[in-house]
């Protein structure tokens, strides 16, 4: 065999079913190899390879396998770069391979000649150029191992021409692959006994003890343990951005999200009374602690971290124990523990007065929630949304102006539903191709994307693949002429000196269209209703154009900025 045809061995032994990429001159021995491979693996086209690298990020968060992405030489490694290095930051194992130039055209000025090995070294777990037909097998195992085990993330392989057409002459007994890494994360640890019985104490002796789940509870699929520890313990649980969907938002113990970007009030009074904070899967970055100064500190306050990844552990705040162990293990064993030395809670005063707090809340922002006004409010839209998301749903974000009035006023029904959205670099065009990713990893969930208008001119050229697919996805944009976000920030701290952010609006309706998708202009509560009807109802694709509002006088639901503005009437 030749290497392509190796490489295609390779994944299908690893159980990949789904490849993300974009064709080109250097993969066409690939290509070719995936072509005779027939069924078993799928090539998923995308428009451009940022995109497929996405796709990849959004596959694998959603099916516990590694994303599995291709491009080739030149322009291709430079446009994957952004998708990347997203999965490697938010430990999600994505597998990028890039088709590459002769081995014997380096240094000659070869057209897409680059360094991608070097490209990749600093955005990825490892970077590596396959340079031996014979050593196929075991770098892809080694690939495979390295991105789903420890902190999982991403991996990068440059594969020249002559891996790809040379003649393999290997046994066939070395083609394999490792069964625990085609899923991850691959080889949980768990925390020794004497530290999992000091944190069952610290825990028992708890007056007011809150969970803080982040996102590696959730690429853990520890909601059950999650769940289970709250119920026994009677403790609030409150979730990063990226914590979100671990348990039931309407969970008497689900307080909602902490930090700067779309918070709930009720959450951070909860981490603020708390005498022993138990951080799950949780980075603890700025975000979600508001710039470190959430919780404040407290001498008599215990943090108590979980994290799989040991540089993690106590790399912000002075931890009273750090337990290094995959979350859903370690949640399992301490539950264990216990159950042997401690009942269970059957009430308490405090989370009463939490749940007071939440039912005020939402209270106050019925006005917003139900406002008639045009253009349409984001939280009216986040209401009827929320109507239709019977689960299992998916709902996709991009980052900027959408996303504290989604994390804000989102809710999910747990049973299988995920809220995504890139939390590390925040890089627009995010969503789009993130549902094609989505729809593979769980073809029978409810797709919904959301986006603003900077986020649809990055990546509005995957409209075309989500209709050539037939991807039964909820579109939702929202349409304000401006790069939102900064334009908030403009007119918070530059005096209102707005300075190119704004551009037209155009009628992204006919662009969708014109891809191939149905298309609603939403301009009243009326056509959100009806628009959103005739999506969930609707087999294929649907997209809603909705005109909002650059409103820079009242302020999205961010911490900071809300304090800021405070201060600045002073």
């Amino acid at each position: 065999m030749i290497g392509a045809k190796v490489i295609v061995d390779m994944l299908r032994q690893y159980q990949v079913e789904f490849i993300f990429g974009v064709p080109g001159d250097t993969s066409i021995a690939l290509y070719e190899a995936l072509y005779d491979a027939g069924e078993g693996i799928r090539h998923v086209m995308a428009r451009d390879e940022r995109s497929a690298s996405f796709m990849a990020d959004a596959y694998a968060r959603l099916s516990h396998k590694p994303g599995i992405c291709e491009c080739p030489s030149g322009a291709g490694p430079l446009y994957s770069v952004p998708g990347v290095a997203e999965a490697n930051a938010s430990s999600v194992p994505v597998i990028l391979m890039t088709s590459d130039i002769p081995l014997g055209g380096e240094g000659k000025q070869t057209i897409t000649e680059l360094d991608c090995q070097k490209l990749f070294e600093s955005i990825t777990k490892w970077s590596s150029v396959l340079k031996d037909v014979r050593k196929i097998p075991e770098t892809f195992r080694r690939a495979f191992r390295i991105a789903t085990s420890g902190r999982p993330g991403a991996v990068h392989l440059a594969l020249p021409q002559e891996a790809l057409k040379g003649e393999y002459t290997g046994e066939p007994h070395t083609v394999y692959a490792e069964p625990d890494c085609c899923e991850y994360p691959a080889f949980r640890t768990r925390g020794s006994r004497q530290v999992l019985e000091e944190l069952t104490r610290q825990l028992s002796g708890a007056r007011r003890p809150v969970v803080i789940a982040g996102g590696g509870a959730n690429h853990s699929q520890a909601g059950p343990q999650v769940i289970a520890l709250a119920e026994w313990l009677r403790a609030p649980v409150v979730t990063t951005i990226s914590g979100q969907g671990i348990m039931p938002d309407e969970h008497p113990l689900a307080l909602g999200v902490i930090g700067d970007n779309g918070f709930h009030p009720h959450a951070h009074r909860a981490v603020e009374d708390g005498d022993v904070l138990l951080y799950v899967g949780c980075k603890m970055g700025s975000v979600s602690t508001i710039s470190w100064t959430l919780p404040s500190y407290r001498p008599d306050r215990k943090i108590l971290q979980v994290d799989l990844d040991p540089k993690l552990l106590g790399n912000n705040f002075p931890n009273t124990l750090s337990v290094a162990g995959d979350a859903r293990l370690v949640l399992d064993d301490l539950m264990v523990l216990l159950k042997h030395s401690t009942p269970a809670r059957t009430s308490s005063p405090w989370v009463d007065e939490l749940n007071r707090l939440r039912r005020r809340f939402w209270e106050e922002a019925q006005a917003a929630l139900n406002s008639d006004a045009t253009p349409i409010r984001p939280e009216r839209v986040m209401t009827a949304l929320n109507r239709h998301l019977t689960p299992p749903s998916i709902v996709i974000s991009d980052a900027g102006t959408p996303t504290p009035y989604i994390t804000r006023f989102l809710k999910l029904a747990g049973k299988g539903s995920r809220f995504i959205i890139p939390r590390s670099y925040g890089g627009l065009g995010y969503a789009i191709p993130a549902v094609v990713g989505a729809f593979f990893a769980q073809p029978g969930a409810r797709l919904v994307g959301l986006f603003g208008d900077g986020s649809l001119g990055m990546s509005a050229g995957e409209l075309e693949t989500i209709a050539r697919l037939k991807i039964p996805a909820v579109l939702i944009h929202f349409n304000n002429a401006t790069f939102g976000w900064i334009r908030s920030l403009q007119a918070l701290h530059s005096q209102g000196k707005f300075y190119s952010v704004d551009f037209t609006a155009g009628n992204p309706c006919l662009v969708a269209q014109g891809f191939g998708l149905k298309a609603h202009a939403v301009k009243s509560i009326t056509d959100l209703e009806e628009g959103l009807q005739q999506a969930f109802a609707s087999e294929g694709p649907v997209f809603l154009d909705i005109p909002t509002a650059p409103n820079p006088g009242e302020l999205p639901p961010v911490y900071s900025w809300l304090r800021a503005a405070e201060h600045s009437k002073k």
